[in-house]
């Protein structure tokens, strides 16, 4: 009992004014942490946190949580990440991690104070504005298109928090994982630099085949790629409190150290990488197809080959920058080659820096022990000195494989082989040829398109540019190895990857009739361990199978493989493992993109820009009104990983209304596109970018470059060629956030600096002015080398949706800020002008409500079983010249108040909306951003409409009437639709609520004819046309027969009106009852005007037939 006292006087200590805040999170997260721990953990321990936190300035960070879902190699990663400032005065909170080079954000939202700030993508333009003071990085990166594989690229985001403020930070990004000596790898940096009282990394790893190698290596904090194993074999421990979940084809590895456990591993917060390494089981023949939504993509690895010969060439840096280390480490890297070089293979040593020297002029070696012996001789002798002649040793390297190849001793072997040339450098030219373009046009001329170039750039002072451009125009790839980094080790590893050529000239041919799009088919080889990715669009949908023809080269012979593949089985196999792994339940094929509603996660749709919109060429986009949107990584609902999470807010910046399913679900084709789609996509923008690199006219450069920054738009892609702005809150003096938010147009705020240190290296999310970048890191193939013509590619007997001299260029698919909803007509709209559908009676009703300005209406009410209940609150308004009414009313605010599991509500208003659950929230009505907090989810079509979703089951839409230059009689007021009920119960009641679940019918009545011709004038309303025929007169002129309507028992005298509704866009036929709605509705209008807007009393009318009036 003493030590709780004394815990709690040491939180009270480090924030005396916590408690008098609305925010406890943070005190109760530590709290809840050093609780935890306080029997195990020593009292040193507990007294170093509590110092730690103590001497904190900045906001400290309450919660980090990283979730990634790895569909079928493909990976989706949401960053949650909580700060708290407990301050009185504001203070600037940086909000950073590390992304894989070779990942493209897909989305970026921040919350703070209560407000969304969501991100825009949008076409990155030609000339880059200059950063204002203080918005954007501190430090741009050197070399922005370094592609260095494994390499981490840091995204930055610095705001102001407000005082005893939280701010929340959601990132999203998408990666297609890449396989290498015979492994997936995923990699999640965590490095929050400063203790977090929440902190968690979960990946969870979904397969179409069997899982046959699972590991959780210790965390990675050097630069050498980490070890499963421990020096004397045996299996490295996994890192503190992970867990592992696995059955067959799913796996699951949660990594959650508390605060305590955390400041055992690091005081700093630098924990390092948390990486999960996996394999699949193969598929003898053709490989792996699966196939969804009109998309497929193809999984080709062989194995059980034999080896193809080799002739490779190293060229090897012996510059004076060599010295010391990084000479020592390439000296034992390459020692180790030797030693696996096979017999067949045949070899050659270069070495350059101001002279280039030849080991064996004029040929290349084969492998026996005496050659290998010499080739050590000739490494050890190896002196740095003098300077950097790459242009040189490039062509000296190329000359020896190319005399070889052409000469007889290479036409006598009488066998196939693969030929390569490694060049490893540590600098830029500073000897003989210095410009890039020359050097880039020099290495193609002697290479001719015979072999392939792999380069490795070992440090930060490389011209990465040059090195990445001269592997992609030679069908290789590049490797960037960190100054600090273990050279031997990855220089070793990147040989291992290259070092086993299989196949060689592979090229994958489908049905022209049946694909239009696929990503690079054609690659030059084919190395073990790796793997052959291939992503395409079907054309015919409806075509049963898909032909599939795979020709390639081994050592000895050619081999053809070709099969057929059933297409409908495919895509019901796919969809029937995402179902069995729990990722098309509940919120459908959405629930894989993020963390489903109950824990709250991002949608990564950042707003696409009107620029890309503007375009109106499909090309291969994702059809029109699909929403490219993913949310990554979830768990189960209501499983014990998510349930720290129930609360927390789910934001998209996509303001279309989600669709639903006739069980209330998200519908699993229409929420946007499935893992397979925004696959192809990914690809193709890869594609795009190294076409783009290759191109030798400008033409061609346009042409690619438009298609790749088509496709970024379309898939919300942060590429090379598109930028990301952010809103920015705008602190006042006083510490407080300003009303409006202050907009970014001019430059985007978020800064992506490459390379751990921020130094040296290049990101794949920023492209240097004029300058050429491929982005995101190598090829789509791990460990295939691909052909220099190869892009995305249209079969050529295929139309396209439209051509540009011959080429797809594809584009963006135009999507307006104004989403049109196809919703029930059961409404209250206008002045107010209600109408109500009867479905099973295929009747349509309207009547008019004049109520009183100031008056608070009950429009649902279920408050008893749903807890759903909806109010609306009227606003007067001058009738406008030449009306016969003297006051109209509208809806100037509604609100809906949800009771159940938890209290919560939504107020709106033509401005704004406020969601209060567990975080109150005000979001502005002219941008488009989705909100979900528990059981409630909120879409903004910025200026258009409000959707509402409560539980999935029951949906609201409410239409936002604004006016630029209001006349005097016009007041901005809303539209109260009702789009689902099925959640709502039997007994709904409310002015709308009470037809939910009635049947009505049409009968005939007879009026007395002088009483209708002294009736009150027909109250035609703005918008409405009457249709009224006069009554028919029986035989003595004293009656008439007139339409009725039959509801509830009672008999309500009706004319036909035709009504506009969806702000003036349809038509609607109804039957308008008159005077205030009498009998139509049970009771008065006086029964349904609340005292307030959150009243949830049932009321005199809170049954159906109470207080009903029958004839």
């Amino acid at each position: 009992m003493e030590a709780r006292v004394l815990l709690c006087v040491l939180v009270l200590c480090w924030n005396p004014c916590g408690f008098a805040q609305n925010d406890y999170e943070l005190q109760d997260d530590i709290f809840n942490d050093l609780d935890l721990v306080l029997n195990v953990a020593p009292r040193r321990e507990r007294r170093q946190v509590k110092t730690m936190l103590t001497k904190e300035t900045k906001p400290h960070m309450t919660e980090l949580t990283v979730k990634t879902t790895v569909i079928s190699r493909y990976a989706f990663t949401a960053v949650y990440c909580k700060m708290f400032n407990r301050h009185a005065f504001a203070s600037e909170g940086t909000f950073h991690f590390q992304i894989p080079t070779a990942a493209y954000i897909s989305n970026f939202t921040m919350i703070i104070g209560g407000r969304v700030f969501p991100s825009q993508i949008k076409p990155r333009e030609k000339k880059a504005k200059k950063v204002k003071e203080g918005e954007g990085p501190t430090e741009k990166p050197k070399n922005p298109d370094n592609q260095g594989e494994g390499h981490m690229e840091t995204f930055k985001m610095a705001v102001t928090i407000p005082g005893r403020n939280s701010a929340v930070f959601m990132l999203t990004y998408e990666q297609l994982l890449q396989r290498r000596l015979g492994y997936y790898e995923h990699v999640t940096s965590v490095r929050p630099l400063q203790l977090v009282s929440r902190l968690s990394v979960e990946v969870t790893v979904v397969e179409h085949s069997r899982i046959t190698h699972l590991e959780v290596l210790p965390m990675r904090n050097g630069k050498a790629a980490a070890s499963g194993n421990t020096a004397d074999g045996r299996s490295a421990p996994m890192p503190i409190s992970t867990v592992v979940e696995r059955n067959n084809s799913m796996c699951r590895a949660k990594f959650s150290p508390s605060i305590v456990q955390q400041a055992r591993l690091t005081t700093t917060g630098n924990l390092g990488d948390f990486v999960v390494r996996y394999d699949v089981e193969r598929e003898m023949g053709i490989g792996d197809i699966q196939v969804l939504d009109g998309y497929f993509v193809h999984y080709f690895a062989p194995r059980d080959l034999p080896v193809v010969p080799k002739n490779v060439v190293f060229v090897i840096d012996t510059s004076a920058s060599m010295l010391g280390t990084k000479m020592r480490q390439t000296k034992e890297a390459l020692f180790t080659i030797l030693r696996d070089l096979r017999q067949g293979d045949r070899f050659n040593f270069v070495s350059f820096s101001n002279r280039v020297r030849v080991w064996q002029p004029g040929k290349l070696v084969p492998v026996t022990p005496l050659n290998v012996r010499d080739a050590k001789k000739f490494i050890y002798m190896i002196s740095p000195t003098g300077g950097t002649d790459i242009n040189s040793a490039m062509q000296s390297g190329a000359s020896l494989l190319s005399d070889y190849l052409s000469s007889p001793e290479a036409e006598a072997a009488n066998q196939n082989s693969v030929s390569l040339i490694i060049f490893v450098t540590d600098g830029r030219p500073t000897v003989g040829e210095l410009q890039t373009a020359s050097i880039l046009g020099n290495a193609r001329s002697a290479v001719n398109e015979k072999f392939c170039v792999f380069t490795i750039g070992m440090g930060d002072d490389v011209d990465y540019r040059l090195l990445d451009r001269m592997a992609l125009e030679n069908c290789g790839t590049m490797r960037r190895i960190p100054e600090e980094a273990d050279a031997r080790t990855l220089l070793k590893g990147f040989y291992d990857e290259i070092g086993t050529p299989l196949l060689s000239d592979i090229e994958v041919e489908y049905s022209e009739d049946s694909v239009e799009y696929v990503t690079q088919h054609v690659f030059t080889n084919y190395f073990n361990g790796s793997e052959i990715v291939i992503a395409g669009k079907l054309t015919n949908q409806s075509s049963d199978t898909l032909h599939v023809k795979v020709a390639a080269s081994n050592s000895d012979r050619s081999i053809v493989m070709e099969t057929d593949v059933p297409l409908r089985q495919r895509q019901l196999e796919t969809q029937k493992r995402m179902k069995a792994a729990g990722l098309a339940t509940g919120m459908g094929l959405d629930a894989v993109r993020g963390i489903v509603p109950s824990a709250g996660s991002v949608h990564p749709t950042s707003k696409p820009s009107s620029a890309a919109a503007g375009n109106t060429n499909r090309g291969p986009g994702p059809k029109p009104g699909t929403r490219p949107a993913l949310r990554p990584g979830t768990p189960q609902r209501g499983s014990a990983s998510n349930h720290a999470d129930r609360d927390r807010t789910q934001v998209t910046t996509d303001g279309s209304p989600s669709s639903t399913d006739p069980d209330g679900t998200q519908s699993e084709l229409t929420n946007g596109p499935g893992y397979v789609e925004r696959l192809w996509g990914f690809m193709s923008v890869k594609d795009g970018l190294r076409s783009r690199l290759r191109s030798h006219t400008s033409r061609e450069r346009e042409e690619h470059t438009q298609l790749a920054a088509n496709l970024s738009m379309t898939y919300n892609f942060l590429t090379p060629l598109t930028d990301m702005n952010v809103e920015r809150p705008q602190v006042l003096a006083d510490g407080t956030l300003a009303t409006e938010p202050t907009p970014t147009e001019e430059t985007p705020t978020a800064a992506v600096i490459v390379g751990e240190t921020g130094r040296g290296g290049g990101a794949s999310n920023e492209l240097a002015e004029g300058e050429e970048s491929m982005g995101g890191g190598g090829g789509v193939s791990s460990g295939s080398s691909s052909s220099p013509s190869q892009s995305l590619t249209r079969k050529k007997d295929q139309p396209g949706k439209s051509t540009n001299g011959g080429k797809v260029t594809g584009s963006a698919v135009k999507r307006s800020s104004k989403k049109s909803v196809t919703i029930s007509k059961t409404s209250a709209d206008g002045d107010p002008h209600f109408v109500v559908e009867f479905p099973l009676s295929k009747l349509t009703v309207c009547f008019n409500i004049n109520g009183e300005p100031g008056h608070v209406l009950r429009l649902v009410s279920d408050h008893k079983q749903s807890g759903v209940t909806v109010n609306g609150k009227l606003i007067g308004a001058p009738p406008p010249p030449g009306s016969h009414k003297q006051l109209r009313t509208y809806f100037s605010t509604i609100t809906i108040v949800a009771a159940k599991p938890r209290r919560s509500y939504i107020e709106l208003t033509p401005k704004k909306v406020i969601l209060d659950g567990r975080d109150r929230m005000v979001l502005p009505c002219d941008k488009s951003v989705s909100v979900e907090s528990g059981d409630l989810a909120v879409a903004i079509a910025a200026g258009a409409n409000v959707t509402v979703t409560i539980r999935g089951n029951i949906g609201f839409v409410i239409l936002l009437h604004q006016y630029k230059n209001p006349a005097a009689y016009q007041r901005d007021h809303l539209g109260f639709y009702i789009s689902n009920s099925k959640g709502l119960s039997k007994d709904t009641h409310g002015l709308l609520g009470q037809f939910l679940n009635e049947e009505v019918a049409l009968t005939n009545m007879t009026t007395n004819v002088t009483a209708i011709t002294h009736h009150e004038p027909p109250t035609t309303a703005e918008g409405d046309t009457e249709s009224e025929s006069p009554p028919t007169p029986n035989n003595n002129n004293t009656a008439a027969t007139t339409t009725a309507l039959k509801v509830k028992g009672r008999t309500v005298p009706v004319v036909r009106k035709s009504r506009r509704i969806y702000s003036g866009r349809e038509m609607v036929d109804c039957w308008f009852a008159r005077n205030n709605a009498a009998k139509l509705i049970d009771g008065q209008y006086a029964d349904y005007v609340v005292p307030h807007m959150f009243d949830t009393d049932t009321g005199p009318t809170g049954h159906s037939n109470s207080n009903a009036n029958t004839d």
